[in-house]
């Protein structure tokens, strides 16, 4: 047997640990880093392009080496790596010009929306809709109690 090739192109000896390390990752967590990266990058083709790209990136031996749990690291990466990509391919991203004041209930998932899935600082989130930062703080934690409880 000969040499496995990266997407680059480059050859990798088939016995390298490094790589089947990252293959048994990805065959462990790819499924989640994929499920996060869709949920801020809709497009499937692209969200597969992010998903290819974290598991190759040189960030991917940080995670590792974190003391921290790896699924949070490696979560914590797709999404940073989701939302690098959605920057790029929307060049300005406004938060809404006249966001609508949704029901109670609607207002936790919009502003869990506009944080983890759009990037938005949670300031910014506050100031636009109008919010104290403190209740900005609680809808976030009312609303991962609820996806919890679901």
């Amino acid at each position: 047997m000969g040499a496995l090739k990266r997407l680059d192109g480059t050859s990798v000896s088939e016995g390298s640990s490094a790589d089947t390390e990252r293959l048994a990752l990805y065959e462990k967590f790819g499924a989640m880093a994929y499920g996060v990266i869709l949920q801020i990058i809709p497009q499937p083709e692209l969200a597969q392009q992010i998903l290819v790209d974290l598991f190759a990136s040189p960030e991917m031996d940080q995670c590792l080496k974190a003391p921290t749990s790896l699924a949070c690291n490696i979560i914590r990466l797709a999404r940073t790596k989701a939302l690098e990509a959605n920057r790029i391919a929307t060049t300005a991203n406004p938060l809404p010009a006249e966001p609508q004041q949704p029901e109670n209930d609607n207002t936790e998932k919009l502003i869990f929306d506009l944080s983890f899935r759009q990037g938005y600082a949670l300031g910014a989130i506050a100031e636009r809709l109008q919010m104290p930062y403190a209740d900005v703080m609680k809808s976030i934690r009312d609303y991962f109690k609820y996806l919890r409880t679901s």
